[in-house]
């Protein structure tokens, strides 16, 4: 056989016969074909082009395609971080509602303009607990921590405050013999757990070694004094920094945490127009996820006299998210919507009517400062959805903003009604104020004032974030798993001095105005929200009675409740007794009558017993502690002798009542001592049989 690897004797005779067939011309047409043929392969061009999306082998999807989540990894050593930024304070913030962080924020600027020194503001989520052991000496440690509930930490503080609570048990686990630090706590002295979180940090650190610079500050919502006790605490911490640390005071102007640039080249793809800026979080599950649902429906619960007041109830569907999911007893955090009512104002003070589609681009002149609005939005979108410009104004911003006055008519003006702490209460016991209401009262002092001029990146230093508002939940996860429904009062609070003005509340206005449409082929409007979990559960054993006290709104998670056990008693279990002590004002104020009548009557027959308190109809008032005091026995014996579970929803300051009458009642039917009657409320709680949900 042939090899076919080898050439035949003649081929030599054959390529040179070949070559010596070709004329000039094949020789000129050769390359031209050459070229034509690699000019149509790369689409216009001789040579080969790079490709244009290359870089799309290297991208992170996720950094681009979630506009609203901050992905990118940074250490969790905080002391690496204070080490690198030379910072001087380390100022730790643990917020539920945005309050404390605010402080936070507030407390970092003013010691970089009054002490010229560098602070660093830190997450007590962002960071692994055990590395603030590591930071040096020469820097200052800030807790700003809220208190919310029966004395629980926020939720982005409850890790720190577990592993302080286990370090200050364990001996020589964590020494913090060389840090100093100072402590302010936001609070509820309506609560019986007032500040129970700053204490523990001042515990926890005292114990590892720590010292505490100065006296703890305590903010106090019962008494609307938060801010200026904030106020307060802070000249004190400042006093000692120049006392103790030999810092000097000194005087510098604004100057801004943010830099803003308009920029019409951005596209409206590129834009974040609506979704909140949230954060992820390590560990997050993905069922607590921010997410736009539509509103299907939204009904009228109670309609008052006044055409600003009503009781509503408003339905979320979570069918196009899956992976959201909720428990009977969850919270859902909904985030509000400036009117345009509100936005055009502002706007109009600034200048900047001209410009609400105008795109912006936002950065941080920090490298270490989480953003706190969307870095590509427009100025519209700005006000509308990311910053709290109906927010009342501290007495020192006004103090600042008088610093910055155009005429000094206006800047008297402004100093006089902030010149302390009373002169500003009063003001504000007289005007409804917003940062709009207030450059508008200074028009009215002096008409030549304007505030164009007023830099934007000051307005969104001195605004709020804009914060979502907890509602509990009022359907039950076995009787509507996806449709989430919430009760939700819209009762515009009154100025003291003239009840003819009224004050609106953000997002229960912003709730009111939402209409679903009829048409199930229609858009639905939307909203975004945020399953929040929660401790108010029933119990896992259905046959255990329940006593749940409510007033007003209060009564959504025991609508809730029922449904649940209604359900599980259609399907022949053998559900507890139970018995609803529900206030309201009048009879045109029982919400969800019908709905619990039938329950009671029906459905729930025999198991169910519900107690009306109401504090508006007839001569006497009664509240529903009164209620409770009145069955105080039948009330004690399902506690005690039955092992009834406890659930109390409502006020701050009706739960401390219910609790107050609960425990008087066990010192007059058993005999014990208060310090006894105060032991067994504290073990049923240790015990999962009293829970409270309750707000300010």
């Amino acid at each position: 056989m042939a090899n076919l690897f080898t050439l035949p004797d003649s081929s030599p005779r054959l390529l040179s016969s070949g070559i010596e067939a070709l004329s000039v011309s094949d020789f000129v047409l050769l390359p031209l074909v050459l070229l034509g043929s690699a000019f149509v392969i790369n689409r216009g061009s001789i040579l080969p082009r790079s490709d244009p999306y290359y870089y799309k082998w290297f991208e992170r999807p996720q950094t681009t395609l979630v506009r609203n989540v901050q992905t990118e990894i940074r250490s969790r050593n905080i002391s690496d971080l204070a080490k690198t930024n030379s910072a001087d304070l380390v100022i730790f913030w643990g917020s539920q509602s945005g309050t404390a962080e605010g402080f936070a924020h507030r407390l970092a600027r003013e010691v970089h303009r009054r002490l010229n020194l560098k602070s660093i503001v830190a997450d007590l989520q962002d960071f692994d607990p055990e590395t603030i052991t590591r930071i040096t000496t020469s820097t200052l440690l800030v807790f700003i921590v809220s208190t919310f509930g029966e004395g629980d930490p926020s939720d982005n503080a409850q890790h720190f405050m577990s592993w302080l609570q286990d370090t200050k048990k364990s001996e020589g686990l964590a020494s913090m013999e060389h840090l100093k630090f100072a402590a302010f706590g936001c609070g509820n002295s309506n609560y019986r757990y007032y500040n129970k979180t700053v204490e523990g940090i001042i515990d926890g650190m005292r114990k590892c070694g720590a010292t505490q610079l100065c006296h703890t500050g305590r903010g106090d919502e019962a008494t609307r004094t938060t801010e200026e006790d904030f106020t307060e605490w802070k000249d004190t911490f400042f006093s000692t920094l120049v006392s103790q640390l030999g810092v000097a005071e000194v005087e510098r102007g604004y100057e801004p945490l943010v830099a803003v640039v308009e920029d019409p080249s951005l596209s409206s793809d590129q834009l974040q127009l609506g979704p909140p800026l949230s954060k992820g979080h390590r560990g997050q599950a993905k069922s607590r996820d921010t997410v736009s649902v539509p509103v299907i429906a939204n009904r009228i619960l109670a309609q008052y006299p006044s055409k600003t007041r009503a009781c509503i109830e408003v339905t979320v569907d979570l069918s196009e998210h899956a992976h959201v999911k909720y428990k009977t007893g969850d919270h859902i955090a909904v985030w509000p919507e400036n009117s345009t009512e509100e936005v055009s104002r502002l706007l109009s003070m600034l200048g900047l009517e001209d410009k609400y589609t105008t795109p912006i681009r936002i950065s941080q002149l920090s490298d270490h400062d989480d953003a706190k609005v969307p870095a590509l939005t427009t100025i519209g979108a700005l006000f509308r959805f990311y910053l709290e410009i109906c927010s009342p104004i501290p007495r020192e911003t006004v103090q600042i903003l008088a610093k910055m006055a155009p005429t000094t008519s206006t800047r008297t003006a402004l100093q006089q009604i902030s010149q302390d702490r009373r002169a500003y209460s009063e003001f504000l016991q007289n005007n409804y104020l917003t940062l709009s209401r207030l450059l508008e009262y200074t028009c009215s002092i002096d008409s030549s004032t304007c505030w164009k001029s007023l830099p934007l990146p000051f307005i969104i230093d001195i605004l709020p974030t804009m914060q979502p508002r907890l509602y509990s939940i009022a359907s039950s996860r076995i009787t509507s798993p996806r449709h989430v429904s919430i009760t939700v009062a819209v009762k515009p609070s009154e100025l003291s001095s003239d009840s003819m003005i009224s004050i609106p509340g953000l997002c229960s206005t912003h709730l009111s105005v939402i209409k679903a449409s009829s048409n199930i082929n229609a858009e639905q409007p939307r909203i975004h929200v945020q399953i929040k979990p929660s401790k108010f559960k029933l119990p896992v054993n259905i046959s255990i009675p329940l006593v749940m006290v409510a007033a007003g709104t209060g009564i959504a998670p025991f609508y809730a409740f029922l449904q649940e056990r209604t359900r599980l008693r259609s399907i022949g279990r053998d559900v507890g007794p139970m018995i609803l002590f529900f206030g309201c004002q009048n009879d045109n104020d029982y919400l969800y009558r019908e709905q619990l009548d039938t329950l009671a009557n029906g459905s729930l027959a025999g198991k169910l017993e519900i107690v009306t308190a109401f504090s508006r109809s007839g001569d006497k008032k009664t509240y529903v502690q009164d209620t409770i005091k009145q069955r105080q026995r039948d009330v004690f014996r399902l506690l005690k002798d039955k092992e009834a579970a406890l659930y109390i929803c409502g006020s701050a300051t009706m739960a401390k009542a219910v609790g107050n009458v609960l425990t008087k009642a066990a010192m007059d039917i058993t005999g014990w001592p208060e310090s006894q009657a105060n032991d067994w409320m504290v073990n049923k709680k240790r015990s999962n049989r009293w829970f409270e949900d309750v707000w300010s």
